[in-house]
């Protein structure tokens, strides 16, 4: 017998992620609800504060990802050093002549 499982039993959901479009879309349902209704003012300035913030974590994220890129670039640039170019290089680059 599986026990019955109500509102309350139920597994909680994982949280969702908030984005600033999500944000955006809610503000502007929220705006509408304060042209109506005063009442919805804090709701909204909520938004606009929530919205402020996800347009900041976003920036500092896109920041970061732009600098890591640009690490990983001066990284895959192959330096050359005279050692590839002597006798004292790895056996692939040097002759057999000089072996």
């Amino acid at each position: 017998m599986t026990p019955l499982t109500g509102p309350s039993q139920q597994q909680p959901r994982p949280p969702r992620t908030v984005d600033a479009a999500r944000i955006k879309a809610a503000l502007v349902k929220v705006s509408k609800l304060v042209v109506e209704n005063a009442a919805f003012t804090p709701v909204f300035e909520r938004l606009e504060a929530e919205l402020a913030a996800a347009m900041k974590e976003e920036t500092c994220l896109n920041d970061a990802q732009r600098r890591a890129r640009a690490l990983l670039a001066q990284k895959a640039i192959p330096r050359t050093n005279s050692v590839t170019c002597s006798k004292d290089a790895p056996l692939p680059y040097r002759s057999r002549s000089n072996r």
